[in-house]
């Protein structure tokens, strides 16, 4: 089966699938042919999937009553991506609570969860950003485990099974101690400047293929978006590294190294590429409190950390003679 255009925003690789035997098939003049499309988000599928985690909402409070809302992000594809907040009341309550949630039905597959407090809007997608740079220390409060993935997520070293993601963005209170790293040790940030942005792109550009550099303002001067013309396997792992070196006099702690032609100014479609093309097991760099995620396109010789790289697919992308016909006849669609 395949390949074909998916949810994902790619094109879903040929596959071995049930079988379907057809005994018979029947028409009618002037039929209606029911369906959605879908491809990059968002798309009609995203109303659906919306509509649906509301309407399951309700059940999973009753699977997970420490849950108090949550949201799925549309650049996480329903299965990417969860925003969770809580009434938070207990040392490590947010820990508990993204285990919950890889354990609840179908939310199992859910690769990255950021947990917030209940002060936060989990539907404002901004607000959950500021909250995770104001509150989250990266040498502490993140959590990797393997585990369970969609079979459509085409960045998994293994078919359906991969690295998985936790962010504990609640404010940190007594008891919170891990890693060594005490409770109460805030980040540093400082809004970041044009000037800024212009000062790193002139360390950075040109150097380990690196083309732009974003500093996005939600990320509070923590964050860089790193745009690559990749030439070689490895070189999104050189430009967090160089990225790094640029930065020593930045407050910067996070790096996300993107394929051109994409813009590093839509944060939408970096976090989009961010939860599409990482396997946390294998596409998280670490260094002290510093992360740093290749988010690029992969070929089979950039396994890392023991984890494969398998066949990638490309970007789904309609051409241009097929956008001019559907526009031509959209009356009779």
């Amino acid at each position: 089966e395949g390949p074909f255009c998916d949810h994902t925003g790619f094109y879903s690789l040929p596959d071995r699938y049930p079988l379907v035997e057809v005994t018979a098939i029947t028409h009618r003049r002037n039929a209606v042919y029911p369906t959605t499309i879908v491809g990059l988000p968002p798309q009609e599928d995203y109303a659906l999937g919306k509509a649906t985690e509301r309407m399951f909402g309700p059940p999973l409070k009753l699977l997970i009553p420490d849950l108090a809302d949550y949201h799925l992000p549309r650049y996480g594809c329903f299965h990417n991506a969860a925003f969770v907040t809580i009434e938070k009341e207990y040392p490590l309550q947010a820990r508990r609570v993204m285990s919950s949630v890889w354990g609840a039905g179908q939310m199992a597959w859910t690769k990255t969860i950021v947990v917030v407090d209940h002060d936060v809007d989990v539907h404002d997608e901004r607000a959950v950003l500021r909250a995770l740079f104001e509150r989250c220390r990266f040498d502490r409060d993140l959590v990797l485990i393997e585990g369970p993935l969609d079979i459509l997520d085409h960045a998994a070293s293994r078919l359906g099974a991969g690295g998985k993601l936790g962010f504990d963005a609640t404010r940190k209170i007594a008891g919170e101690e891990v890693d060594g790293v005490p409770f109460d040790r805030t980040p540093t940030t400082r809004p970041p400047t044009p000037a800024d942005v212009e000062a790193l792109a002139s360390r950075l550009v040109g150097t380990a293929g690196v083309a732009a550099v974003d500093l996005p303002a939600d990320g509070l001067g923590r964050l860089a978006v790193v745009a690559i013309e990749k030439a070689a396997p490895g070189d999104g792992v050189r430009a967090v590294e160089a990225t790094w070196a640029a930065a020593a006099d930045l407050p910067l702690d996070m790096v996300i190294v993107i394929d051109r032609p994409a813009d590093v100014a839509d944060l939408e479609r970096v976090l989009f590429l961010l939860c599409a093309n990482v396997d946390p097991g294998r596409d998280l760099l670490r260094d002290g409190g510093r992360v740093g995620f290749d988010a690029t396109s992969k070929t089979k010789d950039e396994a890392r950390n023991g984890r494969a790289v398998r066949a990638w697919p490309p970007l789904l992308e309609m051409d241009e003679a097929t956008k001019a016909k559907v526009e031509s006849r959209w009356s009779e669609y």
